[in-house]
């Protein structure tokens, strides 16, 4: 799929679907085929999509696929369709208008190729699962999140890649290798199949659509955009569990003494959607410069998160600009950089402006609601 150059920002286009998975929200950007987020509200779900946006397009870039957006300024959603379910209480996904449409044979080969360096991602990860199963035992399964053994999770995306292959044509079945037989050749036969599949189907017809036995409806551009998001899904969540597990979320530094070098800051801006502060680097320094104090997360000499304070020092503080790259979040470096500007600050009052749906993740840090807080907005010529 080739992107229309911009310049003028623009706000980043969501397409919402409540009751994703047994009640969560989904949140699809159809702009970018693949880049999906959910969250357990509509709020969180909407204002995350632009973290969402930010590490699809660095993760793409860095695989020699740049995706060229406008600069993104806020969430617009688009269409919300929900979930349903079918008469023997299978979930039915959405399918949205923008899915009912011809697909160009660019955008199909583009998102394949990407598929590809998902899978390649997906198999260097399960490298590093079994390195540290042979040293340290089977990776941890936490119930309550619903997680899987690493083998358990591969099996599923080849036997998910099967599934979503036949779901615009039925007639045809896979004949490779068993799914409990040896892994990596099941991966590599299922990925060879739905790619397969996939093409055929689309010079058969590039607008294809089905509606399978459970009565869910089905478009190439819908099998295409699960294709690719379920290897990223599931890529990026063994990364994550294996990083609590494996030292690496430990080995994360956080520190009140170190500046972060404004060529770091600014691809940690645009890795979590704030393309309006990335674009403006000098208002970006000079913030910095005026905080009274910055802490900053390190992975080796990355920056992978950062907060700042603005205080008088003895009656007031407002922390600002508290981000954390994708690859980090929910292992705890955003509690750690928010709570080292607060340590030993007990005698100031601290204040925010919390992104939509993260009230509850702050109440946590010891924050609350104040109904007389009042802001003016920057007045924008």
């Amino acid at each position: 799929m080739t992107n229309v150059p911009a310049t003028e920002p623009a706000p980043l286009r969501a397409w919402l679907e409540p009751g994703y998975d047994d009640g969560r929200v989904g949140a699809w950007l159809l702009d970018l085929p693949g880049a999906f987020g959910w969250a357990r509200t509509r709020a969180l779900a909407r204002s995350q999509s632009l973290s969402v946006a930010g590490r699809f397009r660095e993760w793409a870039t860095d695989h020699g696929e740049p995706v060229s957006l406008p600069p993104l300024r806020g969430v617009e959603v688009v269409e919300e369709v929900p979930a349903t379910r079918g008469p023997d209480g299978t979930e039915r996904n959405a399918t949205f208008g923008r899915d009912h449409r011809v697909v160009p044979v660019e955008e199909m080969e583009t998102t394949l190729r990407r598929a590809a360096h998902a899978r390649d991602d997906f198999c260097a990860i399960l490298g590093r699962v079994q390195q540290h199963e042979l040293r340290r035992g089977p990776l941890p399964v936490d119930g309550e999140r619903q997680e899987r053994t690493g083998d358990a999770v591969a099996r599923h995306v080849g036997s998910a890649e099967i599934w979503l292959a036949s779901r615009l044509d039925a007639s045809v079945r896979f004949d490779g290798p068993p799914q409990d037989g040896d892994r990596d050749a099941f991966l590599a036969a299922t990925r060879t199949y739905a790619v397969e599949r996939i093409r055929a189907l689309h010079a058969r017809d590039p607008g294809l659509e089905r509606t399978d036995g459970k009565g869910e409806t089905w478009t190439m551009a819908k099998v295409l955009r699960r294709l690719l998001y379920h290897s990223l899904d599931h890529l990026w969540e063994l990364d994550r569990r294996l990083a609590r597990v494996d030292g690496s979320a430990d080995a994360v530094r956080v520190v009140l003494d170190r500046v972060p070098p404004i060529d770091q800051v600014i691809p940690l801006l645009r890795a979590v959607g704030w393309d309006n502060r990335a674009d403006d680097p000098d208002r970006v320094e000079r913030a910095i410069a005026g905080s009274r104090e910055v802490a900053t997360a390190w992975a080796g000499e990355r920056l992978v998160g950062m907060a700042r304070s603005v205080s008088d020092g003895a009656i007031n503080a407002y922390l600002a600009m508290v981000i954390v790259h994708p690859r980090w979040q929910a292992l705890g470096v955003g509690r750690r950089v928010v709570t080292a500007l607060m340590d030993g600050h007990d005698d100031l009052r601290f204040s925010l402006s919390a992104a939509d749906g993260l009230t509850d993740w702050y109440e946590r840090l010891g924050f609350e609601l104040d109904p007389r807080a009042m802001v003016r907005r920057v007045r924008r010529t």
